[in-house]
């Protein structure tokens, strides 16, 4: 089942920023496809009164389809949250049943994964393992630009080559609190990673990233209104 283009976002760890930069992307995406749509397929410690990540992804969405996902209520890893429920392991032909469906339907799909690219989704089975079966036009590796992120991006980067999975661009997203390295991981990580596109998002709400160049840039990318050279 083939269709519009799809990226999928992971994240060196979890309470990084994801879905706060997938909620931007989608935005400015919407400026350039008419029908763009935005997932988290699996989702742990699903809050009462507030927005779930997948209900913002929705409200971000331009374009909207019926979806199901693994959700659970306790702030778990996956594989212990429904270990914890007594629910059956997640599955990544489900998963990917589930994105090709929606992918068939509209012209960019944004998928955010749970937690990091390593966090595991059942016993068996861990986030770089759902990336590499999904097969995406684009993935996208999120971390925090701050201390101690070169080991973080390098290791899960070079993790990631045994599933086999390929990450085709590294967002850093500018931390709360900058330190002494806050800015400067982007230059370093593109020494190490050359061919791996690096690039630094600044700390704003969602609706000033969505016309922030480089997102806008990365977009027009992932999009295919753009080519990799183009990116800067």
């Amino acid at each position: 089942m083939v269709g519009g283009r799809l990226a999928v976002v992971s994240g060196t760890g979890t309470g990084i920023g994801k879905t706060h930069f997938c909620e931007a992307l989608l935005g400015a995406m919407g400026w350039i496809n008419r029908r763009v749509v935005g997932v988290k397929p699996v989702e742990t410690g699903i809050p009462g009164a507030d927005l779930s990540d997948s209900d913002r992804l929705a409200r971000a969405s331009s374009f909207h389809v019926k979806h199901s996902a693994y959700t659970f209520k306790a702030p778990l890893s996956p594989h212990l949250a429904a270990r914890e429920e007594g629910a059956d392991p997640i599955r990544l032909d489900v998963i990917v049943s589930r994105v090709e469906e929606m992918r068939s339907k509209a012209d960019v799909t944004v998928v955010e994964l749970a937690g990091g690219l390593f966090t595991p989704l059942s016993d068996v089975l861990v986030n770089a393992d759902l990336l590499s079966s999904l097969e995406p036009d684009m993935s996208l590796l999120v971390a925090p630009d701050r201390l101690g992120v070169l080991h973080e991006v390098l290791s899960t980067s070079r993790a990631a080559l045994g599933v086999p999975a390929v990450i085709h661009a590294i967002v850093l997203v500018t931390p709360v609190v900058p330190d002494a390295s806050t800015g400067r991981n982007q230059a370093e990580l593109q020494r190490f990673l050359p061919k791996t596109r690096v690039m630094t998002i600044p700390r704003r709400t969602v609706h000033g990233l969505v016309n922030e160049p480089s997102v806008v840039r990365l977009a027009a990318w992932i999009a295919g209104a753009m080519i990799p050279s183009d990116l800067g």
